[in-house]
This record gives C-alpha cells, structure tokens and sequence, in this order.
C-alpha cells in the first residue's frame, strides 16, 4: 500500500511569507484510503562503566530479521533528497520486509508505554520546522505536533505527553514525521516524510519481574530480547544523554542500531535532549 501526505492546514502564500504561516502538518493517508492497521518504567539512570551486554534486537515471533537494505527510507519532495542525500530521513524503527526479497518494507515496532517516546534522524536539509502526527486505527487524530528543528543534523526525539490518550494495549497506530524545505525558486514548500505502526503490547508476570529486578541497561537489553523496540531505545538513549563519555553506551546503542539495520547513523549526535 502507498501513503501520501499532505500539508492540512497549510496556506500556501508568497514566498516572503512561508516562514511566518507554519501552521500544523497534518499527514493524512490519500491514496490507499482508511488506515487499516498490519497485524503483524524506566528507573532511574545509574552508571555503566565495566558492563558490557550484547545489545542486539530480536525481532518479535512472526517478524524476519529488520534490515535497511531493503527499503525504508523517507518519500517526499525536497530537493537535497532527491539529489541523493544519504542517510536521508530515517525513523529509527525497525524496517521489516513485507515478502521475502521485497524491497517494501514495513517500518513498525512494539511498545509497552501508554505515551512512547519516537525517535528520527534529520539529516541536513535547508529547513527549520517539522511536524509529528500520531493516529489510531480509526484515523483518529490521538496527538500532533509542530517541531522546531535547526539546521544541524542529528536525532530528534518526541515524547509524547502523559495527559495524551493513552495507546490501547492490542492496537496499531501509525505514525508520521515530516520535514518542511526551505526550497529555493518556488512558491510552494516541499515536504520530506516517513511514516510506520507502532503496537502497543502488555508484558507478561514473568517480564515484568525482570524489569523490576533490572538496573536501566539491563531492561534495555530484557526489552530488546523480547522484541519490544521503542523502550529498548528510548532506555538507552536516557542512559546516553546522561552519561555522554561513557564509552560502553555508546558501543551498546551502536549494536543495537546496527542489528536492525542503522548503522549508517549510530553516530549521530542528539539534537534535542529527552525529560528524565
């Protein structure tokens, strides 16, 4: 299925103008219809000098190994993009094969948070607003932002908000981040975007007493061994943002981004720094 998206609310206007009217960027599905979902914690950060734990993601039962190499890229319209600029914009989700040797991939992960925690690499591109939509099943609307984003590349990270509705455990929702171009010679912006699922899972008695049991860069390795991608990363990222010189972080988030296909952007700074 094919997604494109398009700006909502956006007035287009002269070009003097574009920068003053950012509105919202609502990324709505045109072609392909109504959204049909693929059915398919955290404690306090502590040190991790002198541990060393195999990071590596296992997929969820069902699922093949991720791999970037076959797709999953961002789709849009900005001109640094379409020179080839690489990495391009990239979520930093899993990228699944819909069929054996098939360059269409689908880019989902699980998640056992009511409000998760997404993360993208923007690369350098000519633009300083992007936009975040997240949807349920429904094509309801369950949270959309504006994003302020500088012309540094790097990895931008959106939290949900505690008072969002929460996710419904057993339900796909499918995500959205675009990138609006300071485009040179036109009237109308162009948009970069990449779009996936996420799922909401609840762990079982067993898991749940691992984690508690856990220091954080055990529960990231327990969640990642249980295929839950999204607190995997995002309990990684905290431990790194906290302790930015400690080398075996830095060595665990790149295995863990290299075992589903992202190494190409393992050393990529942050752009924005996560609420602890």
């Amino acid at each position: 299925m094919i997604y494109w998206y398009s700006l909502e609310t956006y007035t287009f206007m002269p070009r003097k103008h574009l920068h003053q009217h950012w509105i919202s960027l609502s990324l709505l599905t045109l072609v392909g219809g109504a959204f049909v979902p693929q059915l398919s914690v955290i404690a306090q950060p502590n040190s991790a000098e002198g541990i060393r734990i195999s990071m590596a993601f296992e997929p969820p039962a069902g699922e093949g190994m991720p791999s970037r190499t076959a797709g999953g890229g961002s789709r849009g319209q900005c001109p640094n993009v379409a020179q080839g600029i690489n990495p391009p914009l990239m979520a930093l989700v899993p990228a699944f094969s819909t069929q054996p040797n098939s360059k269409q991939t689908d880019i989902k992960g699980l998640t056992v948070a009511a409000t998760p925690t997404f993360f993208f690499y923007v690369p350098p591109i000519p633009a300083t607003k992007a936009a975040f939509s997240l949807k349920d099943q429904n094509n309801n609307d369950i949270y959309q932002t504006n994003v302020a984003i500088s012309d540094q590349q790097g990895i931008v990270s959106i939290e949900i908000p505690k008072d969002t509705p929460p996710l419904k455990v057993g339900q796909t929702y499918r995500w959205s981040f675009g990138v609006i171009c300071s485009a040179e010679n036109t009237t109308e912006p162009k948009v970069v975007f990449v779009t996936g699922e996420i799922k909401r899972t609840e762990p079982d008695a067993s898991l749940k007493a691992k984690l508690q049991q856990a220091k954080p860069l055990e529960q990231a390795k327990i969640y990642a061994e249980n295929g839950i991608w999204f607190e995997s990363l995002t309990t990684l990222a905290k431990l790194r943002q906290t302790q930015p010189t400690d080398s075996n972080l830095t060595q665990e988030w790149k295995q863990l981004l290299e075992s589903v296909g992202l190494e190409t952007i393992a050393n990529q700074p942050f752009v924005n720094t996560l609420d602890h």
